[in-house]
């Protein structure tokens, strides 16, 4: 199935506008798509890990963890919405290399991860600003889910720098 939207997405007029070397376009949008997903890569990474270190009581002692999750949410979810509006682009202009491709499909499950978890941070917090000092229980379950997060992104930078070693077109 999905070889077969692969397929149809790569015949697309919209593919054949992205991977025209010859066009104007292609030269603009596809290098800037690229430096805008690496500028919101790190943007992420480190909003994130500054989140997570945190959780596990390593860093940003200063703040409660609400207050920064309040500071750092508004950072995340704007990069990842550009990181989606890039990835598109870039996924749009060669399909074949991102979708059918071992490190994008492991780069997207770690990124599903990773976005219920900072969706977990963030609704927690709204209910209750406290809510992951409450216990000894919920500060453990902080801490690996801290852990796992930060696992997580790691993966998924390492998965999306894979990408193009891993382009199944040409082995």
């Amino acid at each position: 199935m999905l070889e077969g939207f692969t397929e149809w997405l790569s015949l697309s007029r919209t593919t054949a506008i992205f991977s025209d070397t010859t066009s104007f376009w292609t030269w603009l949008i596809i290098p800037i798509s690229q430096c805008v997903h690496i500028i919101c890569v790190a943007i992420v990474m480190i909003s994130v890990g500054m989140l997570n270190l945190r959780l596990l009581g390593i860093g940003g002692m200063r703040q409660s963890f609400a207050e920064l999750a309040r500071d750092l949410m508004p950072w995340i979810w704007g990069a990842l919405t550009l990181l989606f509006i890039t990835g598109t682009i870039q996924t749009v202009a060669e399909p074949g290399r991102e979708l059918l491709n071992v490190g994008f499909r492991t780069k997207m499950v770690l990124l599903a991860a990773t976005v219920a978890i900072t969706l977990v941070y963030e609704r927690t917090v709204k209910k209750d600003p406290h809510y992951w000092e409450h216990s000894p229980e919920r500060r453990k379950m902080a801490q690996v889910l801290a852990t796992l997060s930060l696992v997580f992104w790691i993966g998924i930078a390492a998965a999306g720098r894979l990408i193009a070693y891993l382009d199944v077109r040409h082995g």
